[in-house]
């Protein structure tokens, strides 16, 4: 069911939550593009087989600050380094980093949708995704359900930032489409930039990449890759040097 109206994140928010609790799908929009969403492993499950995803690729989970910095685990330093770009500078962020394995969230996640969420201790994060997300992640959390997800299209195909540019056979797989039109940030490219602020590597270059790369070399010293380019894929990982 597609769904297009004057923006009402809260309200919508609600709806999408209803949905997901039922065991359904919702595209949702986010500041960085379209993205696809769900609760229960099954529909996660055809989600990963809809966008024919590849074996490496992983589920991030929905998120906010507050949820970040209850499930992850940074030392001060790097937990500094999110709260700059993610509050102070209120950029969409993908936060990589180990999470807390006895958080209740953390315990409803299947095995198998776990493993398909975790690389080498870390989870992916989105944060700063844009009003609906927030209130999406504030309901869950309340309920301590674990909302996981990722772009709406096809493996390779890159993030839409209209819903009229999804393909159709992600579109199908929805229970719920949530139409807000264009999205906001799609500079370099649309997608959230990820960071692992484990190892401070670059896993994705996305939206407003230049302007976290000078927030931590202007307040932290770090000196971060510069973006090769839109046709760096997703999946690689550039080592940044720390000074």
């Amino acid at each position: 069911m597609s769904f297009y109206k004057v923006p009402s994140p809260k309200e919508d928010a609600r709806a999408v939550f209803e949905v997901l609790k039922r065991g359904g799908i919702a595209i949702i929009p986010m500041k960085v593009g379209y993205g696809i969403t769900a609760i229960d492993p099954d529909a996660l499950n055809r989600i990963f087989c809809t966008k024919r995803r590849e074996l490496h690729k992983r589920h991030a989970m929905v998120g906010s600050y507050f949820l970040h910095r209850d499930i992850h685990v940074l030392p001060p330093r790097e937990a500094g380094m999110v709260k700059l770009l993610t509050v102070d500078l209120n950029l969409p962020l993908g936060i990589v980093a180990p999470y807390r394995l006895e958080h209740p969230i953390i315990q409803k996640l299947p095995p198998s949708i776990l493993a398909q969420s975790v690389v080498g201790g870390t989870l992916a994060m989105l944060v700063n995704g844009g009003d609906l997300l927030e209130e999406l992640s504030r309901l869950a959390t309340l309920e301590k359900l674990p909302i996981m997800g990722s772009s709406a299209n096809l493996t390779g195909k890159g993030a839409k930032i209209m819903v009229e540019d999804i393909e159709p056979e992600i579109l199908k797989v929805a229970d719920l489409v949530i139409d807000y039109g264009r999205q906001e940030f799609d500079h370099p490219r649309a997608s959230s930039t990820m960071i692992d602020f484990r190892t401070m590597n670059v896993v994705r270059y996305g939206a407003c990449y230049d302007v976290v790369q000078d927030a931590l070399w202007r307040f932290y010293g770090i000196k971060m890759p510069d973006d090769p380019g839109t046709w760096t894929l997703s999946s690689e990982q550039t080592s940044a040097n720390i000074t």
